[in-house]
């Protein structure tokens, strides 16, 4: 494949990369040479001075544990340490400082949706908080207003969290359709095709979780907003990795765990509901501090509130806003167009590796269809996997296929170590 790695001015080079890189305490650069010094050896090569001249930095980084290279991100991601340090101040303040300190808990929320809005261009009144991606998608779901025969569009290459909510709609008489996934990619014109009078809503990944594939969103958008269509968007692939604009894409529902790219912790997600569907989902749950007047405690009057708040029906994760925050800083300095461009790159070196070698890849090539992820065959993946992992390089093991999903901070020396360990089990 020609031209696949990026040219340096569109791999993000204006960026000072081993600034961010850090802040992972679990990263060193390059990888720890231990790792794939046997393979090197056994090449025949003198690598003497790659762990001579390393030796000495890797004793100087107080780490909690042995290096690693870390190439998991579309499983889960690691947590920076100024985010780690921003839930460390929470904690303590929670624990021997102001206690009780409601104020600042809702400065904390106000001020993370207003980075939140600036992430993804959306105002923050339509912004929500929830633990989940799966629970995200059960709001819209059974908020709502479903009449028996109406459909809804799904396809047959979705992560299930985007399929169970809407399949349990299935009891109301509500009928669920399928587009059919070609090679791991989701066709416009298939999803065009499937589209019905009676089709309510669509609900797709921003990329597909197997392979990267990167949907179209917004042709798709186009097409639900022509056909009169509620557009939700699974964004947890994506965000983090690659740009995104709700505004521009046409998106009437976008829900999104944290814990991946944008390396949150666990339990942090949110969803955005848009001005032309707002009314039209209903809160599922209700609670003290979803409707108004919350403080007037034996008011009891449900009036939701008129923002998105209405489905935040309790108190929020605050330990793990403080975190997300913090990293949600980190990539509205860096840019989420700097940081497409820096994966982009690090992803097509990787291509090109596996391809000079001889690996078939799962993954589209067109730079379009691309994402974070890259996926490959392998005869014995299972114990490919096994091998990498106990020499401390993670990836995922899925369906069989090796999936590869290194961020921003990620750099050749990583690939290189992958691919060394990766050429040694085969010759071996």
């Amino acid at each position: 494949m020609e031209n696949m790695v990026l040219s340096r001015e569109k791999r993000g080079a204006a960026v000072d990369w081993k600034k961010y890189r850090a802040l992972f305490p679990h990263t060193f650069s390059p990888a720890e040479p231990a790792l794939i010094a046997p393979y090197r050896e056994s090449n025949g090569n003198n690598h003497a001075g790659l762990a001579g001249a390393f030796g000495p930095k890797l004793a100087e980084i107080n780490a909690p544990s042995p290096a690693m290279v870390y190439l998991n991100h579309a499983a889960l991601g690691p947590m920076h340490s100024e985010a780690i340090a921003a839930i460390e101040r929470h904690n303590r303040e929670r624990s021997c400082g102001n206690i009780e300190f409601w104020p600042d808990l809702v400065e904390v929320k106000r001020s993370f949706k207003n980075l939140l809005g600036r992430f993804i261009n959306a105002a923050p009144e339509y912004l929500a908080l929830t633990d989940s991606t799966s629970m995200g998608l059960n709001w819209l779901a059974q908020g709502l207003e479903w009449k028996p025969g109406e459909r809804i569009l799904l396809n047959d290459f979705e992560f299930p969290s985007n399929v169970y909510p809407f399949l349990n709609l299935q009891r109301r008489g509500v009928e669920i359709d399928f587009v059919k996934q070609r090679d791991g990619r989701i066709e416009l014109e298939d999803i065009a095709a499937m589209i019905r009078p009676q089709t309510r809503l669509l609900s797709i990944s921003f990329v597909e979780f197997l392979n990267g594939f990167r949907n179209d969103l917004k042709e798709i958008g186009r097409l639900c907003r022509e056909n009169n269509v509620i557009f939700c968007v699974d964004g947890i692939q994506g965000l983090g990795a690659l740009h995104l604009d709700v505004q521009e894409s046409g998106i009437d529902f976008l829900v999104s765990g944290g814990q991946k790219w944008l390396m949150w912790p666990l339990g942090t997600a949110f969803m955005y509901i848009s001005p032309r569907i707002f009314e039209q989902v209903h809160p599922m749950a209700a609670g003290w501090l979803s409707v108004e007047d919350s403080w007037e405690f034996f008011k009891y009057e449900l009036k939701f509130l008129p923002t998105a708040e209405r489905f935040e029906p309790g108190n929020y994760n605050a330990a793990g806003v403080a975190g997300a925050g913090a990293s949600l800083e980190m990539f509205l300095e860096i840019g989420s167009r700097a940081i497409e461009q820096r994966i982009l790159y690090i992803t097509a070196y990787l291509i090109e590796r596996l391809q000079e070698n001889g690996y078939r890849i799962y993954t589209p090539l067109e730079p379009e269809s691309r994402s974070g992820i890259v996926t490959f065959h392998h005869s014995n993946a299972p114990a490919l996997f096994e091998h990498l992992k106990s020499r401390r390089v993670h990836v995922s093991l899925r369906n069989g296929f090796i999936r590869v999903s290194p961020h921003f901070y990620n750099n050749e020396d990583d690939i290189d170590c992958l691919m060394e360990l990766l050429l040694g089990f085969d010759r071996d």
